[in-house]
Parts: C-alpha cells; structure tokens; sequence
C-alpha cells in the first residue's frame, strides 16, 4: 500500500483495515477497525484531516480531500462507491452511502443512514436530513429510505468488511 507521509503527519492505519497496494493514502488520515479501501482509492490528508470511521469503505478510484484546516467525516459503516468525490470540510453520518460517481462538496452533510444515489451532486452547503434518498445535479430529496435499502445498505457495508479480513489475509500479487 502507498502510505505517505506529509509534513510530519502520517496515516493510522489498524492492522484490519485493508488498503489496497494501489491506493494512496496521503498525511492526516485516520482509518477505524475494520475498513475497506480499494485500488486507486486516494485520501489526501495534506492540507486538511481524513477521518474514515470503523467498518467503513472507500471503493475503487474514489478520491477524499479536505481545504486546509478542515475535515472531512466519513462515519461508521458508510459506503462511498466507486469512482466517487468528497471534499471537505463535510460531514457523511453513520450508515450512509456515497453512491459510484456521485460528488460531495465543501460544507455539506448527509444524514445517517442516507443515500447519495450514483452520479448525483451535492452541492456546496446542501445538508441531506436522515434516511433519505437525494438524486441529481444537484441533488435534490426524492423520498424516505425506504426499510429494503437500508438493509441494503446494512448488508452492503457488511460485505465490504467481510471483503477487508479476506483481502488482508488472501490478497497476493501474481509475479511475472
């Protein structure tokens, strides 16, 4: 795994998080137990703080930073799709999702257990309340969580933890 150091502040990792050997994970960062990051996943603590709660994942080539002096929150058991962007300062609460592709600007929130859906925007300042579901650019709420996809989320979170102790006991590189 690519962990750097920046300035004298280097990343806690728990040895049962994953981070894949192509991810980077750049300065202040701090991982709770049990997460996943997957390849090209980048989490950029140079100018401001990471925070990555317990059991949470950050999939394939997402990208997390935060403006100097501010921090960006991810939660316990939050999932941020593929390919997705969170700049902070901003705040993902407890048991939500960043859906693949979706973006989540400075100043924003999204609510426990929430749902950002794939491709959608969160604009500057927008807070989503808890257990919605918001769609678009920009994202607007389209309704309540529904009890299907919050054990969606639920099982979805459990997978990626369950992934993360597979992955650090079983992930070899193949030599050439």
């Amino acid at each position: 795994m690519a962990l750097y150091e920046f300035e004298g502040k280097h990343p806690l990792i728990p040895e049962n998080s994953f981070v894949h050997p192509q991810a980077s994970v750049i300065g202040e960062v701090e991982l709770g137990e049990g997460c996943f990051i997957g390849p090209g996943a980048v989490i950029r603590g140079d100018y401001g703080r990471i925070v990555v709660g317990r059991g949470s994942n950050v999939q394939d080539n997402s990208v997390i930073h935060a403006d100097p002096d501010s921090i960006a929150i991810i939660e316990d058991n939050v999932i941020i799709g593929h390919g997705a962007i969170l700049h902070g300062p901003c705040l993902v609460k407890q048991g939500a999702m960043v859906g693949m592709g979706a973006i989540v600007s400075n100043g924003c929130e999204l609510g426990l257990g929430s749902v950002l859906a794939a491709g959608s925007l969160l604009t500057p300042g927008q807070i989503i309340p808890d257990h919605k579901v918001a769609l678009g650019n920009p994202a607007l709420i389209i309704k309540d969580l529904s009890d299907n996809t919050s054990t969606y989320l639920d099982m979805g979170a459990r997978l990626y933890q369950e992934l993360s102790v597979r992955c650090v006991k079983g992930l070899k590189l193949i030599p050439e």
